[in-house]
């Protein structure tokens, strides 16, 4: 139904009630020219239209609203991924049929499959991480949000997100980065841990760098794509430490396309975690980080060592808040001072 609610209007001498749907006007007559009996009818048609069952399912929902994103998103594929699970489970209930208890039933079914962790067995079922689930929890939102401003849902229903958990505490160590980088043998891989390590830039803006914005002359290096649409995820402009300085150098003499991180004269748009996942094993480190866990550990890197909030977000290209709630632990000098105010 349309934002605008069903109204009457006369015509021709006899009350008619009108509404829209699909931005095409509808129009039913209420028989009599009588306006509180018409109203009456105009009540209980807005009754009877409101509880009326939809056919539009969750899939089309999340179809609709993928198609929306398109061109407007940088990270489509995570929408598409989302929606996969979310299909598969309660693709077919209507979007009407959403509520409590079905967001509760298909968090009960998502499990990690067992083919993604090594030696799992198929009985064996793992739940998937709260952030998978919050993520699949907002792209569901999102979707039965565009069906209300599309009029194919008449509201939102209420609906409890996933609990959040407290932020990961494990980081890499300057010890295991430099284990790390002394193991690596492998020439891409070896760049694009060098800038991840000295830089603490995003997998994304580390594997779009290109020469032109690598500055020699004056050490910066400016990971601010061009043309790149501006999301929430930005990418900064920072110094060069001496140590990638050296790296770099040697990376651009034997250079033989635009990108800095390059296989086959070509760009590396994938495939970095499992040759990550080899070299962890190879530098005989004690557990398997993923690439996401170097930006996380060099944020810790900063906070222990106090760098101030401001110059660490501008540094990592992260909101303040965000680090001011997630890396304040690791700032040994936080709150030290006022522990005088408990002296006994």
């Amino acid at each position: 139904m349309s934002d605008k609610q069903p109204e009457l209007k006369l015509y021709r001498g006899k009350w008619y009630i009108t509404w829209y749907e699909n931005n095409s006007r509808k129009r039913l007559s209420t028989g009599t020219p009588d306006k509180k009996t018409a109203f009456q009818a105009l009540t209980d048609f807005v009754k009877n239209y409101n509880d009326k069952p939809t056919e539009f399912t969750v899939s089309h929902a999340l179809e609709r609203y993928i198609n929306a994103r398109k061109g407007k998103v940088m990270a489509l594929s995570r929408i598409q991924e989302a929606s996969i699970r979310i299909i598969e489970i309660i693709g077919d209930l209507r979007i009407d049929q959403i509520n409590q208890n079905t967001w509760d039933y298909y968090s009960s079914k998502r499990f990690v499959r067992p083919g993604r962790i090594k030696g799992n067995k198929a009985d064996i079922q793992i739940p998937v991480s709260s952030g998978t689930l919050r993520r699949e929890f907002n792209v569901l939102k999102a979707a039965l949000n565009l069906a209300v401003k599309e009029n194919f849902l008449q509201k939102l229903p209420p609906l409890q997100p996933p609990s959040e958990t407290a932020p990961r505490n494990r980081y890499l160590t300057k010890e295991e980065a430099r284990k790390l980088l002394d193991a690596c043998t492998t020439h891409h891989i070896k760049v694009f841990l060098s800038l991840a390590f000295y830089t603490g830039s995003r997998k994304g803006a580390i594997l779009a760098l290109t020469w032109d914005r690598v500055d020699f002359k004056n050490g910066m290096l400016d990971f601010q794509e061009p043309g790149r649409q501006l999301t929430a995820k930005r990418r900064a402009i920072v110094p060069i430490h001496e140590n990638l300085l050296i790296i770099l150098k040697e990376a651009y003499q034997y250079s033989t396309c635009n990108y800095v991180v390059e296989y086959n004269s070509r760009k590396v748009s994938s495939g970095i975690r499992w040759p990550f996942q080899k070299l962890c094993k190879k530098a005989e480190l004690d557990w398997i980080p993923t690439p996401h866990h170097i930006k996380h550990s060099v944020a810790s890197w900063m906070a222990m060592d106090g760098v101030p909030i401001d110059q660490a977000a501008d540094w990592l290209a992260t909101d303040p808040k965000t680090l001011r709630k997630v890396y304040r632990k690791f700032d040994p000098t936080y709150l030290r001072k006022f522990t005088k105010a408990l002296d006994i």
